[in-house]
């Protein structure tokens, strides 16, 4: 295989990457040699593609457990004596990879009975990288033979909003809950800090842009900053992310990777569930004993059923006092797209009872013309009394 560099070009230097016991290895193909009607010899790109292959491999938040050389001359040596990585390399810890390539070449020249300063021998580098097993040499071979392609960055603010009230995990297991999201801070609470603790959105910003950028980041201080454990745990609900431990990296992969879907031998058990006790009361109350109502913020009839008796503040985040304030804290939404909308932040309700649309750059289709037809219709749960829920949600969830 041969790589293809950011810019389109083919490098003329092979690689492949095979399974190593229970790890995968990439094996560097040595360069030199003369090659028939070319003006280069074999391999001759080996510096500029190893370079790539391991940025690359930094991206996915490899580490290099192991290296030696792997040319035939030296096989028949134990590998202590031609070992070129002698502990493990982290790789999204290590910011000057040609220093890091330049290293193994130094180490590739003192290898041999007749060291000959080669620097450009056959390889093998034994990784691990979130993400790939053993049996997946083919598929990483691939995706490190071509430019990767991670997408936009999405919005810290419009993600932290999607996370508000549902427990996320750091990648040492800790629980945090974002309780509350403006336009520059977010308030988490975790089991020491029950009271809840400030963080600052441009943190969030930051580290979204470094991941979309590098492919992979340390969830460390000097990588992420002081709450580095908060926004490590919010770039790992990015689908196509990976976490590893020992280091704790985060990578993110291409939009169409696989991911990899744990397998159970027993799939029928039995769990404890926290039920909503007061949800059917409350879904009786806003029906009235109809069996098809409005939807509040359309206004279009529906059967109860494409009904939802839809919080307007976030169930998870009010008091008990709240919940039980069944005639002021939910409304009727359909399933046609209201509820979605308004638990997105894509519609809420303004201090006079119309509804707000948020209209997000290039929006157009069927979607724009839905909000288009909610922007500025009366809801019919607005109220004196229900205006406190409707302030918090254009607060803390609106988009606009």
């Amino acid at each position: 295989m041969r790589a293809t560099d950011d810019a389109g070009a083919v490098l003329n230097a092979e690689f492949e990457i095979e399974p190593d016991g229970d790890q995968l290895a990439l094996v560097m193909k040595s360069a030199g040699g003369k090659v028939n009607g070319s003006p280069h010899g074999r391999n001759h790109q080996y510096n500029l593609a190893l370079e790539l292959l391991l940025r690359r491999l930094r991206e996915r938040g490899a580490v290099l457990e192991s290296g030696v050389v792997d040319s035939t001359p030296v096989k028949h040596l134990p590998e202590t004596q031609r070992t070129i990585v002698e502990s493990p390399v982290v790789l999204a810890a290590t910011p000057d990879i040609e220093a890091l390539r330049r290293k193994l070449g130094r180490a590739q020249g003192k290898i041999g009975k007749n060291p000959d300063g080669n620097a450009t021998k056959q390889i093998r580098l034994r990784l691990r990288v979130p993400g790939y097993a053993a049996d997946d040499a083919d598929r990483l071979e691939a995706d490190l033979a071509r430019p990767a392609n991670r997408g936009k960055a999405p919005d810290a603010s419009a993600l932290l909003r999607s996370l508000m009230g549902d427990p996320i995990e750091t990648v040492t297991g800790s629980v945090n809950t974002i309780v509350e999201v403006n336009q520059k801070q977010v308030r988490v609470t975790t089991d020491r800090s029950p009271q809840g603790q400030w963080v600052d959105v441009r943190d969030v910003e930051a580290g979204l842009e470094k991941l979309h950028a590098q492919g992979s980041v340390l969830v460390s201080v000097d990588e992420l900053g002081h709450r580095s454990s908060f926004v490590g745990a919010v770039l790992a609900t990015i689908p196509g992310t990976v976490v590893s431990l020992r280091p704790a990296v985060v990578t993110l992969h291409d939009p169409k990777f696989p991911l990899r879907i744990r397998q159970f031998a027993v799939l029928d058990g039995s769990a404890l569930v926290t039920t909503r006790k007061e949800q059917r009361e409350l879904r009786r109350l806003l029906l009235g004993g109809r069996t098809a109502a409005p939807c509040d913020l359309c206004g279009h009839d529906y059967p109860g059923d494409f009904l939802v008796a839809a919080h307007i503040k976030k169930r998870s985040l009010c008091t008990d006092d709240e919940r039980n304030d069944l005639t002021n804290v939910a409304m009727l939404a359909c399933k046609f797209g209201c509820d979605s909308l308004f638990e997105s932040g894509h519609i809420t309700v303004d201090d006079t009872g119309r509804v707000l649309s948020w209209f997000e750059d290039g929006l157009r289709g069927r979607l724009r013309d839905h909000l288009n037809q909610l922007h500025g219709r009366p809801c019919g749960a607005h109220r004196t009394s229900s205006q406190p829920y409707f302030a918090w949600h254009r607060a803390n969830v609106y988009r606009g």
